[in-house]
């Protein structure tokens, strides 16, 4: 677990957005990325599947398999924001259900939101506007994608950053196995909620620090938790 010696202690939850705080539908299950790819005339594998967890940058790859130039690549990555805003226009975007309950108690509870995605920094912003929670968060714990980065990249830029502030403990809340071994590598502690692509099954193979169902439902136990770290 993440400590860092600080008088008053003051603790940080980095959530992931997709599968853990925002359920997004597309029409036709339509992709940001693939619409770059398509819109600037790239090939890429319509039969990729499985990217939950993946950076921005690493679904690119994944969907042209590592095949693109990198300046070509980076060019495709700057467009994703604007082709993002277009398709968010017309896109439903829900909370999972728990979820502003959970960070007005949690806040309540001496806890300082951020946020720790493979979104880019434009895209989180975007995300938590949509549904309405962006002031929950604090604006100096936004750690997003940039070009280049995987999710255990991003944690650790984040634990860096974290290490020169003032908090005492640090966990991340996410839904994927990569947010448990972005978690890991960085040494902080992990909670997994099973409302994205997981079940509880595949995430408990993972072994979390804690998991949950969802937000509402394992409520107590998700505060129970955290009261324990700070004991």
């Amino acid at each position: 677990m993440l400590k860092f010696d600080s008088e008053p202690s003051t603790r940080v939850l980095l959530w992931d957005i997709d599968g853990t705080l925002i359920r997004i539908k597309r029409p036709n299950s339509s992709s940001p990325h693939k619409n770059v790819l398509l819109k600037r005339g790239h090939a890429f594998d319509p039969s990729v599947v499985g990217l939950s967890g993946r950076t921005d940058f690493e679904v690119f790859q994944e969907l042209t398999k590592g095949e693109l130039d990198r300046n070509v690549l980076s060019m495709a990555f700057k467009e994703l924001d604007e082709e993002s805003r277009r398709l968010d226009e017309i896109s439903t975007f829900d909370l999972y259900p728990g979820v502003q309950t959970a960070l007005k108690t949690l806040a309540s509870m001496g806890w300082v939101h951020g946020i720790l995605t493979g979104n880019t920094p434009d895209r989180l912003a975007a995300k938590l506007k949509e549904v309405g929670i962006e002031d929950y968060f604090s604006k100096n714990l936004l750690f997003g994608c940039e070009f280049g980065d995987s999710r255990e990249l991003i944690a650790s830029r984040a634990r860096e950053f974290l290490s020169l502030q003032n908090f005492s403990t640090v966990v991340v809340v996410g839904d994927t196995p990569s947010d448990i071994n972005a978690a890991r590598l960085s040494n902080f502690p992990v909670i997994c909620v099973a409302t994205g692509n997981f079940s509880v099954s595949e995430l408990l193979s993972h072994k979390p620090d804690l998991l949950l169902r969802d937000l509402s439902t394992d409520a107590d136990s998700l505060e129970n938790f955290l009261r324990s770290l700070t004991l």
